[in-house]
């Protein structure tokens, strides 16, 4: 009997034992979890945690790799992350324009899903590296009922993923990644609208303010030139008065796509106002400058813009060109500096409006007195 119970005790130890190792283990599991989602909150826009999805949790949670669709129903994510400089990391990151492959993905159920992938899931869903992935973790992203996308995590350990294991975690962790990828995506989107022009949808003067701080700051410290263009559409009453309104924003959206097709992907175009652009040309000398400035003529004056019943309208533009370059000694005031580039550049579009309009007109940059 005496042995019996010695027995029984070990037992219940060695099962005491099993349970606070398991509770120790889930511990450290929930800590490391709750790490990656406060690095997800911290985040301090959409590039940041892009980069932390797709780069930081492969290391975090020691996975072959990650992969996350975003929902794109009207086309505005592309555009978004083409203008904030996002790439798809190795297409790891997908696009898909309605929730239907995505729900396949889940049975219609917006619930995680854990086990081993078939050869085409795992050649859509890991491109890069599906032959490694041994089981996957597939985690729904929802917000307000709705599947904004699907992210998921693949690993070479069989067991590591199985359909048996819980999901609590891995359920939690997708509820903080959606609303983080939403919050940032309506962030973006929003700073995104306060910086473009709603008639030309190119940069609007505030925005090229704030841009253009920056470009003087890093022209002075790498001793870089810089150029800029003032661009203006000449006689522009003339075709609001004889057209109309609309004709004349016509006018500008196509002069704002023509300028755009001339220019750098480094260099900023912004509507200053009215029927003026401003384009900024980072390192680029006025040689360089001059060539950039009459292919941007050329091409306002090669638009036609057929209107109902009237001749079509064949705007031509008056281009202002001045350059600066950096000397040996740092600026001491680099904004008025950069007031005093604007003011040559705009002097010179005067110019050419002065002598006949439809030409470059190049004003050398003059010293601050």
């Amino acid at each position: 009997m005496a042995t019996d119970i010695k027995q029984e005790n070990r037992r219940l130890k060695k099962t005491v034992q099993s349970l606070l190792d398991r509770i120790d283990e889930n511990h450290q599991i929930e800590h490391h979890f709750h790490e990656f989602e406060f690095e997800m909150l911290g985040c301090r826009g959409l590039p940041e945690l892009l980069e932390l999805l797709l780069v930081g949790a492969r290391e975090h949670f020691e996975l072959v790799d990650v992969s996350l669709i975003l929902v794109d129903r009207d086309y505005s994510t592309r555009g978004l992350l083409g203008t904030l400089g996002i790439g798809m990391f190795e297409n790891r990151l997908q696009l898909r324009h309605s929730d239907d492959f995505a729900l396949t993905l889940y049975q219609n159920k917006a619930e995680v899903v854990l086990g081993p992938l078939d050869a085409l899931a795992a050649s859509r869903l890991f491109p890069k590296s599906a032959e490694k992935v041994a089981s996957a973790a597939l985690l729904p992203l929802e917000r307000q009922g709705q599947l904004i996308g699907s992210l998921h995590f693949g690993s070479a350990l069989e067991q590591r993923f199985s359909p048996d294991k819980a999901v609590d975690f891995l359920h939690h962790l997708a509820s903080i990644c959606a609303v983080c990828i939403d919050n940032s995506l309506s962030r973006s989107h929003l700073h995104y609208q306060s910086q473009i022009d709603r008639l030309t949808r190119v940069k609007n003067r505030l925005c090229f303010e704030e841009e253009f701080s920056k470009e003087l700051e890093r022209a002075e410290r790498h001793k870089e030139p810089m150029s800029c263009l003032f661009v203006d559409v000449d006689h522009f009453k003339k075709i609001n008065d004889r057209y109309g309104h609309q004709a004349g924003d016509l006018c500008l959206k196509a002069v704002a796509d023509a300028i755009g097709q001339q220019l750098r992907k480094t260099d900023i175009l912004a509507r200053y106002g009215g029927e003026e652009f401003v384009c900024l040309l980072p390192k680029c000398d006025t040689s360089a400058a001059q060539l950039i400035a009459e292919r941007v003529r050329v091409g306002i004056e090669r638009l036609k813009m057929a209107v109902a019943g009237e001749q079509a309208i064949c705007p031509t533009a008056s281009v202002g060109l001045t350059c600066w370059t950096p000397a040996g000694e740092r600026v001491v005031d680099l904004t008025r500096l950069g007031q005093r580039l604007l003011a040559c550049s705009d002097e010179a579009m005067y110019e050419a409006k002065s002598a006949g309009r439809n030409r470059v007109v190049i004003k050398p940059f003059c010293p601050i007195i």
